[in-house]
């Protein structure tokens, strides 16, 4: 099944401008929308609170394909955001971003994606109780970094310096440095910080816990029926 996955965003236009952007994007990419999912939760509401779109999520099987316009509409935080891609993915669930002519699967994972997500801040809304790692305040701007950021997980990964990374791209040390602190990108990298992400967004333990998908386990159509 493609679904087409839109949520308010601001103003009453949002929906209908998600909607031509992605039908113009699936006409393109040769893809037949067969549903739409729309989530009426306001952007202030965090993803534990977001029922009808948890349902949603758990609704859904291998092989299915979900269209949004941009990313905002899975999460208003990197935390967010990480965790709903982490379980379409862990689903075998395709993701196409249209604003990005970006297309995302199980095989490739999130790094395709991690430009987008460091760059998500958090909107206003009640306030958090820490601040723990990986919770960037205020939305980013693009980077000149940005397309480096393949090569440099790479170098992190591989327990490479932030000194030999800036050789290895020709840029300064200092400000790569900057970037690599600011998008919390040694934190993303370590497999804690996505299972502290995940709990902080659970709303129901799983029925199984090796499942990367964390939020409620119990999946109903009521999300396509019943967006309240």
């Amino acid at each position: 099944m493609t679904y087409t996955l839109i949520r308010q965003l601001s103003g009453d236009e949002s929906l209908l401008e998600q909607r031509a952007a992605i039908v113009g994007y699936a006409e393109q990419a040769g893809l037949t929308l067969e549903n739409e999912m729309i989530d009426f939760a306001p952007l202030e509401r965090p993803l534990k609170e977001r029922r009808a779109f948890q349902d949603f999520l758990h609704s859904l099987e291998e092989g299915d394909v979900i269209v949004i316009d941009r990313i905002e509409v899975l999460g208003q935080d990197m935390e967010e955001a990480i965790v709903v891609i982490n379980c379409m993915l862990s689903r075998g669930v395709s993701l196409h971003i249209a604003s990005q002519n970006l297309q995302v699967e199980k095989e490739t994972g999130l790094a395709r994606i991690l430009p987008l997500i460091v760059r998500l801040g958090d909107q206003p809304r009640t306030p958090r109780r820490d601040s723990r790692v990986g919770r960037p305040k205020g939305r980013r701007s693009a980077s000149k970094f940005d397309v480096y950021l393949p090569r440099i997980m790479e170098g992190l990964k591989a327990d490479k310096s932030v000194s030999a990374i800036a050789r290895e791209l020709g840029v300064s040390r200092s400000s790569l440095k900057d970037y690599i602190e600011s998008r919390h990108l040694k934190e993303i990298l370590d497999d804690s910080w996505l299972e502290r992400a995940k709990n902080d967004h659970r709303i129901a333990e799983a029925s199984e816990p090796e499942m990367a998908c964390t939020l409620s386990e119990t999946a109903s159509m009521a999300a396509q029926t019943n967006p309240h």
